[in-house]
């Protein structure tokens, strides 16, 4: 039987090329206000395909409604296109990417949107800034190997297709997880399999379970889910001060799926807590490892989900006082 048909959205980027003091540069613009992605350098114009409109009338559009430029067809230059989904996938969230580069045209390119964009900057394309979002850095930077090279970038990319999710938690008998905020027990030996089983990965959590956690974990990317937009990973760093970054600025937030699996890029994906992200995460997950706690501690407020039929047990392992159990997706 046929696989449900699916929507895979089109979208166009363009990436302005100059000669600069420092070689090629590009331009790049910071979003904010746009409730994705906000806060990160992207592409100076980018948009989505519309109805009735060819991909190169898309990117003509966009660079005149952000950048204030008509540049014609014969001035972009298509580079690539990034086929990209992630691990929750919703029927909005897999995308084919048209990216061009252009070096001619009239004019000054200015920010036409500001609602949208915070900052429009030029950059060395061999020295981009920290925070570009990832699946368009990673088409910068096939392009300045391109350009270094005379190789052409290659013409299909793709993004998110290896992610996949693990689930790490541990469940007492009666499915608890939590009690005000903390681990209803202390199990050392789980805590030193909970590091060798996160150590080097990517893990996501919500912000109740960072904060109970209290300091990104060495070792492993921590990117914290949250709908609150004033968040700062561990507060202000200086709470005299109004424009002060995060205490921990290596942590990354996202406000969404999406957002946080973009971060992820193409990885076993370790999904780590609290209840509501384990329950969202659970139907996408392909993987599961669970400390199971022969314990049934009263007074606890948090709960993990009962499994299915679809998940089989794959290997257990024992110890004092809970058995270490690795589940796989039949």
């Amino acid at each position: 039987m046929p696989s449900p048909r699916f929507q895979v959205v089109p979208s166009a980027y363009l990436f302005l090329l100059r000669e600069g003091a420092r070689g090629l540069e590009v331009l790049l613009q910071l979003r904010r206000g746009t409730g994705y992605m906000d806060g990160w350098w992207s592409a100076g114009a980018a948009g989505h395909v519309e109805a009735g409109e060819s991909v190169l009338q898309a990117m003509q559009r966009e660079a005149r409604e952000e950048l204030g430029l008509d540049l014609p067809a014969e001035a972009l230059e298509p580079r690539t296109t990034l086929h990209r989904r992630i691990a929750v996938s919703g029927p909005l969230e897999e995308r084919y990417c048209t990216f061009f580069t252009a070096r001619d045209w009239s004019g000054e390119p200015t920010l036409q949107e500001a609602d949208k964009a915070a900052d429009l900057r030029w950059f060395p394309l061999d020295a981009l800034p920290e925070r570009v979002v990832p699946h368009e850095r990673q088409v910068l930077e096939a392009v300045a190997e391109s350009e270094r090279t005379g190789q052409p970038v290659p013409p299909v990319m793709t993004r998110g297709f290896q992610q996949s999710l693990t689930l790490v938690v541990a469940v007492a008998e009666n499915r608890a997880i939590g009690r005000d905020g903390d681990l209803p027990w202390h199990l050392p030996g789980d805590l030193a399999h909970f590091k060798r089983t996160t150590d080097g990965g990517v893990m996501v959590m919500g912000r109740r379970t960072f904060e109970s956690i209290g300091r990104p974990l060495p070792g492993r990317t921590s990117i914290v889910m949250t709908g609150d937009r004033d968040w700062l990973p561990g507060g202000q760093i200086n709470p005299c001060d109004r424009d002060a970054g995060p205490r921990f600025p290596e942590v990354l937030v996202a406000r969404s799926w999406a957002e946080a699996l973009l971060m992820a890029g193409d990885t076993e994906v370790f999904v780590v807590g609290g209840a509501g992200v384990f329950a969202e995460a659970l139907p996408h997950a392909t993987r599961l490892v669970l400390t199971e706690v022969h314990q049934s501690p009263a007074g606890c407020d948090t709960f993990f989900p009962e499994l299915d039929a679809g998940w089989a047990e794959a290997e257990r392992t024992p110890a004092e006082g809970y058995d270490i159990v690795e589940y796989r997706r039949r």
